[in-house]
């Protein structure tokens, strides 16, 4: 591999991974230094990752953002035999945020803030743009040598109203195990909030040096992520204030809700929470958190103050302690200020409880109607719950016509009257209940049809029909979404059906030259087979084939026979002279000369007009012969009567004395 569509020449492998290889290049066209990323040639023969490298190249190809990695050029190039398609990209130059934590260890939170809000930008652009990344991993963030932030890979996205596409219909578990978001792990269809969901893994291994979630498979940790709450990272990161750990925890923890209506709901509302994170502010997420407690606790509740914190670095920067200024310490005052402080508040610290415990009693004495919830969305439904002084619980149903997370009912129903801090249960639709699908292979239409009956799903139409040699005429070969695919209830399952083994007629090609007779049955898909025969017709003339007009199956073997030339039709050389028969056998493609004709005794003639002409000859005339045929001719010869009367005596008694000495 040294060139790509006469444009691209391919340097050294700058990465790779399970599906493709990314090499630097020089763009000859334009003199510039690209990436360029090309699918691997034994995936490229799979319908499936085509079309998952070509979603990239065109989801990245509508992005145009500068923290995302830019597209340039897409095309494909031929690999031994197999068309493999490329991506031109933006060469970028650095480190990818894996590698920096790995090598340098995590980030101080400011900082990793800081890092991570151009993600937060990029993805805000990307959904704006109707485009699930689904794939957010620290690998996939390059932090380059000048300190900008670029996304790359959109090798799994997905259009957020893509709900057509085979692939998003499997609702099949794709993105990386320690990142994936709960949703996704359940097969179920992801969107913008499980970037945001990855996002803060990504976040919490930024801030603590590994991921939230590990375990020795895949599906192990996919099932934490759907099942258990990750531990709050504050704990593996010393010397936090009471703020900076309240704000860390909340951030991370409200991005990894695993419901997505509790999570931020957009990439630009945990932007803003990283923008105040990286200034030392309280976050919004912190805030709430602080309320929420609040509402469910008699204690008094902690207030949060901004820290004084020294301006964040830039990200790949690392924070540098400043040197404490040599100046007396104002500690003994300020401690004997709090402490009379804390003397003077504690009377009314007292009675405030006092009273609050009271109004609260009274408060859980009262009843409220359940309000009606049918139909609102789970996250206002809950709000509105705990608006109403009642705490929630989530029971979830599958239901075929209620959109998933939407309210179906309560349990109390609405307007019962309960006493403040009851539990309601709210039931929500988990959308259409999910069905495996059934394998299809070697069945008929028919077959087919009811054993997706059985499983809650549909044949989709048009049945796709295609030759096969291998699969009898009439049963399924293919099926999309493959076999063992969860899917919702009534979804379509779409086939391709064997037309049997793809059949051409074979055309008749006697008379050509072999080179003619081969192209024309190469062009077919058929295989030639040459039988080479003795023939007077010219050589390399085709004489006969196997089965002309005939179908047959395409790519058979036709076996075609082909004259050598070697035979010629022996003239009539009676009557001529010995140089007129050579003229006439040469006629014929004799190969011999004058020299190589065969003179034998010569027949007597009276006839001057006959003499020296042929008599006969050898081989008889019409005879099929080898061109070096060896010929033997009698000529006439004039001769007197009485020269041959007495030849005849002599000949005579001659042979009356063998016979009697015999």
């Amino acid at each position: 591999m040294n060139t790509i569509a006469d444009r691209y020449e391919i340097g050294e492998v700058i990465g790779t991974g399970g599906m493709s290889d990314v090499y630097e290049a020089e763009d000859l066209l334009l003199g510039r230094t690209v990436a360029l990323k090309m699918l691997k040639v034994d995936l490229a023969r799979d319908v499936n990752f085509r079309e998952r490298f070509r979603r990239e190249a065109q989801n990245s190809g509508r992005l145009n953002h500068p923290a995302i990695v830019a597209v340039y050029d897409t095309g494909e190039d031929q690999r031994e035999g197999v068309s493999v398609p490329f991506i031109v990209m933006e060469r970028v130059f650095g480190h990818t945020l894996r590698d920096i934590v790995r090598d340098n260890g995590p980030f101080p939170p400011a900082e990793a803030a800081e890092t991570l809000l151009p993600v937060c930008q990029a993805l805000q652009a990307s959904h704006d743009a109707g485009i699930v990344h689904r794939d957010i991993k620290p690998a996939n963030i390059m932090i380059t040598n000048t300190g900008a932030v670029k996304v790359m890979d959109f090798g799994i996205a997905r259009a957020l109203d893509d709900h057509t596409s085979a692939m998003t219909q499997t609702a099949a578990v794709i993105g990386t195990a320690q990142y994936l978001s709960p949703e996704q792990a359940r097969g179920k269809t992801a969107d913008a909030r499980s970037d945001v969901y990855s996002l803060g893994c990504v976040l919490y291994e930024a801030l603590t040096g590994h991921p939230p979630f590990e375990g020795e498979t895949p599906f192990a940790v996919a099932y934490q992520h759907v099942q258990e709450e990750p531990e709050a990272p504050s704990h593996f990161i010393p010397n936090l204030t009471p703020t900076v750990a309240v704000n860390v925890d909340s951030v991370v923890l409200t991005a990894m809700a695993k419901h997505p209506a509790d999570r931020y709901q957009s990439a630009e509302e945990l932007g803003e929470d990283l923008e105040l994170l990286a200034r030392g502010a309280v976050t919004h997420a912190a805030r709430s958190h602080v309320a929420v407690a609040g509402e469910g606790a008699a204690e008094s509740t902690t207030t949060l103050e901004p820290v004084e914190e020294p301006a964040p670095p830039k990200p790949g920067a690392r924070h540098r302690p400043k040197q404490e200024k040599k100046k007396r310490s104002r500690w003994p005052v300020w401690l004997a200020v709090i402490l009379a402080v804390i003397a003077l508040a504690g009377v009314g610290v007292v009675g405030y409880r006092a009273w609050q415990a009271a109004s609260d009693a009274a408060r859980e004495q009262e009843t409220v109607a359940v309000p009606d919830l049918v139909g609102l969305d789970r996250s206002e439904a809950v709000h509105k719950l705990r608006e109403a002084g009642f705490q929630d619980e989530i029971e979830e149903r599958p239901d075929p016509e209620v959109p998933e997370d939407q309210v179906l009912a309560t349990n109390p129903e609405a307007g019962s009257q309960l006493q403040r801090g009851t539990t309601v249960t709210l039931v929500i639709s988990s959308g259409k209940e999910q069905t495996e699908v059934p394998d299809l292979s070697g069945l008929t239409i028919q077959e087919a049809q009811e054993a997706l009956a059985e499983a809650g799903l549909e044949l989709g139409e048009p049945v796709r029909d295609e030759p096969s040699a291998d699969v009898p005429e009439g049963q399924i070969i293919e099926q999309n979404p493959t076999a063992g695919i969860e899917l919702p209830k009534g979804s379509e399952v779409r086939v391709t059906r064997s037309a049997g083994p793809d059949t051409t007629r074979i055309p008749d090609v006697t008379g050509l030259q072999l080179h003619e007779a081969e192209a024309t049955l190469t062009s077919l898909g058929f295989e030639v087979a040459v039988d080479r025969v003795d023939s007077t017709r010219p050589e390399g003339e085709v004489l006969a084939l196997s089965q002309p007009g005939e179908e047959v199956i395409s790519g058979s073997t036709i076996t075609v026979r082909v004259s050598n030339g070697n035979l010629m039709v022996m003239p009539d050389l009676s009557g001529l002279t010995k140089q007129e028969a050579v003229d006439a056998l040469k006629r014929e493609g004799w190969r011999g000369e004058s020299g190589d004709i065969e003179e034998r005794e010569p027949r007597p003639t009276s006839s001057s007009s006959a003499d020296r002409t042929i008599a006969s000859a050898s081989p008889a005339a019409g005879d099929e012969v080898d061109k070096s045929v060896h010929v033997e001719i009698t000529l006439y010869e004039k001769r007197s009567t009485s020269t041959s009367s007495s030849r005849s005596n002599a000949d005579g008694h001659t042979a009356l004395r063998e016979a009697l000495q015999r």
